[in-house]
């Protein structure tokens, strides 16, 4: 039976799981096609008799980048109800519940397959980031009920038991590597680890500043680094940078897996061209010190088939055993208490199994090790305020494993807190969706509590120029939230002046732990208290809404504040009692839909 496997990724998350799939459907004597949806030619699709797709959401409901050449395609108007007629589908969505867009891309492509005339094969997958067990439970969920879809379509049917039970067959490896020794093999000094495509760059670090007080417990950075001159971006824009893995680890890993940190990878083939698998990113000479340092998450969590895979080089029935449940799907609970709840990262995992890394080889470096991905910044900056440069504003956040009693940071704040001016810096830019009115003249209500406050200083230093150059600006609202005015009231300084000079209509500050009474103040509460003000703005002055920050309890608290507001003051408009539902419909039909509400979390 032939099928392709298409997926579409922002973070390389897509990729995985695509081609975890195509391991599943391997055992069930299906060999599919897996590509890159920017490598797929559109063309064929008519011609498919089963397609698989595999995709993430973009933004704010967007389909990824790599994808808008195919879905403009797709949207063609005049494409005839019929032009898929012959082709049966499946659609598995990668996404996170707390985002109002919640699998946005993998619905609308659904309902444009079915537009189209294609039979999908079994229900959309949406699989939760939110989920206890991740994205892997709805994965696992959705991937056994397409091989029972594809088994009725078979004549005989298909042998379900051989993916129900792994076989003790090691799978292919996805590359052969060829190395060379670095007495034969010079690399230049100058010689970096990535390849520099047209959409990554290489800045400079030049300032990395703390600006939270010494002595409070939240380390809160602020770095600039220089950008070529070439690399341009506007307000809301955001930075993905590429993180080194701490020096110690890598040599740690190394010595584990008995690595010559010295040893060049000069070539990397796949081993099955039908695959169409490659490595991103990733420039050739490199030597496995390089590797570790920079392309490969060694201080990620491993995901379960890393512990399938690493079942199969061992002799020691314990470990072998043990491995094979963490596979496993009734060892799903099992494996999230030892590694997810535990924080532990590939080094740890290796080490607790000590037989199982004896006989691993090179070749399989890509298949145990993912590719680091890079973290996403708002950038905190206006180039026309600080031309070729970049500002990013970060929390540097630890986590705690409860058994083992560990404090760790995490990779990108570990890294940020060891940086020196002067340091190269990966990175490339990406556009939000949160952008600023056209009109100066648009008012504009901004909260963002800790380093929600990012984006909103690129903003306010736009809006400061536009003033400076004349531009009537509407009223600017900046409500900020942290714990204690001395302690991180981030920018205070900046953000005072441009109140006082009047960029800034109002600065409303929210310290949650310095109440006289106790109580704890929050942002929503002072958004709250402005219901008058806020309703003119929105519904008079058609003002934008913006949110940024953690996804957790602030962005869902602000916007029920925001209900609130409208319901009540539909009631005095209207001097009759309207419903917490009248008050949504209003929200989305003047807010949401013109996308007058903007909400940047993570």
């Amino acid at each position: 039976m032939k099928c392709t496997i298409i997926y579409a990724t922002e973070s390389g998350t897509s990729q995985e799981v695509a081609e975890k799939l195509s391991r599943d459907l391997l055992k069930c004597q299906i060999k599919p096609q897996v590509i890159d949806i920017k490598d797929y030619d559109r063309l064929k699709l008519p011609l498919e008799t089963l397609v698989l797709f595999v995709l993430s959401t973009a933004g704010h409901g967007e389909v990824p980048d790599s994808m808008k050449p195919f879905w403009s395609f797709l949207l063609i108007k005049n494409l005839p109800p019929n032009s898929l007629a012959n082709t049966k589908f499946g659609v598995l969505g990668l996404g996170d519940s707390s985002y109002v867009t919640y699998n946005f891309a993998a619905k609308k492509l659904y309902q444009r397959l079915l537009s189209l005339g294609a039979k999908p094969l079994l229900r959309r997958g949406d699989a939760d980031d939110q989920h206890d067990l991740g994205l892997d439970y709805e994965v696992e969920k959705w991937t056994g009920e397409l091989v029972v879809a594809l088994s009725n379509l078979q004549q005989p049917p298909l042998n379900i038991s051989r993916y129900m039970v792994s076989d003790n067959i090691l799978p292919k490896p996805k590359f052969i590597l060829t190395t060379t020794s670095k007495t034969t093999h010079n690399l230049d000094q100058n010689h970096y680890c990535y390849q520099i495509p047209k959409h990554l760059s290489v800045g400079t670090l030049t300032v990395n500043q703390r600006i939270s007080a010494e002595d409070w417990e939240q380390d809160v950075r602020h770095l600039e680094i220089e950008i070529p001159n070439s690399v341009k971006y506007i307000p809301g824009d955001v930075a993905y940078i590429f993180p080194k893995n701490p020096e110690k680890s890598v040599h740690e890993i190394l010595q584990l897996l008995n690595l010559d940190p010295d040893l060049i990878i000069t070539h990397l083939e796949p081993s099955d061209y039908d695959l169409n698998q490659k490595p991103q990113l990733i420039q050739l000479p490199i030597s496995l010190f390089d590797l570790f340092s920079s392309y490969l998450d060694i201080m990620g969590s491993p995901r379960r088939y890393f512990f399938e895979l690493l079942s199969y080089f061992t002799d020691n029935e314990l470990e072998k055993e043990r491995l094979q449940h963490f596979a496993s799907r009734e060892g799903g609970s099992d494996l999230r208490t030892y590694n997810q709840n535990e924080k532990r990262n590939y080094i740890d995992v290796l080490g607790d199994f000590p037989d199982s890394i004896k006989k691993i080889t090179l070749n399989y470096l890509f298949d145990l090790i993912p590719p680091l991905k890079p973290r996403p910044f708002s950038i905190s900056s206006s180039v026309n305020l600080h031309p070729h440069m970049i500002h990013i504003t970060a929390g540097i956040h630890s986590f705690q494993a409860p058994l083992r009693r560990l404090t760790r940071l995490g990779l990108c704040s570990q890294w940020f807190t060891t940086l020196k001016p002067g340091t190269p810096v990966p990175f490339y830019i990406k556009e939000s969706g949160a952008r600023l009115p056209k009109s100066s003249e648009t008012p504009m209500i901004m909260v963002g509590p800790g380093t929600g406050c990012a984006i909103f200083r690129s903003f306010i230093q736009e809006k400061s120029l536009q003033f400076q150059n004349g531009s009537a600006l509407g009223d600017l609202i900046f409500y900020f939230g942290c714990r204690h005015e001395a302690k991180d009231f981030l920018y205070r300084e900046e953000m005072e002046s441009y109140r006082d000079s009047g960029v800034l209509k109002s600065l409303r500050v929210a310290f949650s732990r310095d109440q006289s009474d106790g109580k704890k103040l929050y942002v929503q509460s002072l958004i709250r208290e402005d219901s008058r003000i806020i309703w003119n703005l929105i519904d008079k002055q058609k003002a934008y809404f913006y949110i940024s920050g953690s996804s957790g309890k602030m962005p869902k608290d602000v916007k029920h504040a925001l209900l609130l507001i409208i319901k009540e003051n539909l009631q005095l408009q209207n001097n009759s009692e309207i419903s917490y539902e009248n008050a949504e419909k209003y929200f989305i039909d003047n807010l949401e839909l013109p996308k007058r509400f903007v909400m940047e979390t993570w």
